[in-house]
């Protein structure tokens, strides 16, 4: 008995192996720990090869920095407050200066929500919607977060961010990378991780052309258990890395460029 339970323990092993069973697990915060950890190591690689082999700032002024619909502020938030408030306003026991205060986070929250626009706008189409196709067991979108993971890694290595590194040298941009950069890309892993069952058409492999439905394509998906959970996390990580980016974009001027 021992050892026929033992051949079949080796039966249930992966073909992938430890990363396998958790990058397919049907438990969603398993599937996070796997998309993580592997997407670790494809950052690792990809900022190696960014680092050593690419010119600095290779990859600037391209839609992985740069924001669909923009990062342009608005220079009447302080004056428009002032008008109302007065040159300066109190706080509790603080005298706070008005035009600065309303128009520096006025700016940073109008900002925010261009920068969460546009990272909403990407998960709708990179994620969600390519998570209705699925090719054995791979979701789409799970290639799209691969790619992502690995054009990170190269603009983190090639220091190719719109604004200047944490540290003024081009290693600093890995600290550039910690403070909102690794936040979207975790929030993609959450909201990826959440909505793998959102399959519409599957098919075996790439080679077969027989796509089978499974299920209506303009019902909205069902988010049961843990994966609501988990969707709901992600969301609020993406909004949460947006302001982290709008304050470091505020904060160096670029929202008057």
């Amino acid at each position: 008995m021992k050892l026929i339970n033992k051949d079949r323990s080796k039966e249930r092993k992966h073909p992938f192996g430890f990363l396998g069973e958790l990058v397919f697990s049907a438990d969603v915060y398993r599937r996070v720990g796997g998309y993580l950890l592997c997407g670790l190591l494809l950052f690792m690689v990809a900022w190696a090869i960014g680092y050593f082999l690419l010119g600095e700032g290779t990859l600037k002024n391209t839609l992985l920095v740069d924001k669909i619909f923009g990062i342009k502020g608005s220079e009447t938030f302080g004056a428009w407050w002032a008008e109302r408030l007065g040159e300066t306003f109190k706080l509790f026991k603080w005298e706070i200066n008005t035009a600065d205060t309303f128009g520096t986070w006025g700016n940073v929250l109008l900002v925010t929500l261009k920068v969460f626009a546009h990272h909403f706008l990407i998960v709708l189409l990179f994620i969600f919607f390519l998570n209705r196709f699925k090719v054995g067991r791979f979701p789409l979108a799970l290639f799209y977060f691969i790619l992502y993971t690995l054009l990170t890694g190269l603009v983190t290595g090639t220091n190719s961010y719109s604004f200047p590194p944490q540290g003024f040298v081009r290693l600093g941009a890995l600290v550039t990378f910690l403070r909102f950069a690794v936040w979207v890309w975790f929030s993609y892993a959450l909201l990826l991780a959440s909505t793998v069952d959102w399959t519409w058409l599957q098919t075996s492999s790439f080679t077969d052309s027989s796509w089978k439905k499974q299920g209506k394509f303009w019902t909205w998906p069902q988010l049961v258990g843990d994966n609501k959970e988990v969707f709901v996390f992600g969301l609020l990580f993406l909004l949460v890395s947006s302001f982290a980016e709008a304050r470091l974009i505020v904060f160096y001027g670029y929202h008057f460029f």
